[in-house]
């Protein structure tokens, strides 16, 4: 199980994802960590979390939410909350490949298993663009 500092590579899907605070260190509370880069691929389709909030800061760069139909572009210093069961995406709001969003999941569910999962399949070359 991954740590508080740990970055879990998923470069085929532009991205690397630095965790914050895990789900074991806040019992299970929330799931914190950066999003850096230009993620690509399936991880900016759309997708629903039945029971989980999940909150978007915008550290760098912009970030485009599309959630009920309207799209909501975040910069620098902007956030953003979805509620739990509203169908969302989220995508780069703009071309640069230096993206930085904090993002929290309350409570963590299994989003944390589910990222480090990614990253084995990355690594494994599980993934491609």
């Amino acid at each position: 199980m991954a740590k508080a500092g740990d970055v879990l590579a998923m470069e085929p899907l532009g991205c690397r994802v630095q965790l914050i605070r895990t789900a074991d260190e806040t019992n299970g509370e929330l799931v914190e960590f950066d999003v850096l880069g230009r993620p690509r691929g399936f991880l900016v389709q759309s997708h629903v979390h039945t029971g989980q909030v999940e909150r978007y800061d915008v550290m760098a760069g912009m970030l485009k939410i599309v959630e009920k139909g309207r799209e909501h572009m975040l910069g620098p210093g902007e956030t953003m909350e979805v509620p739990a069961g509203v169908a969302h995406r989220q995508v780069p709001g703009n071309k640069s490949p230096d993206g930085h969003v904090r993002v929290q999941v309350r409570p963590a569910g299994s989003t944390q298993a589910f990222l480090e999962r990614v990253a084995e399949m990355c690594a494994a070359g599980d993934f491609n663009r």
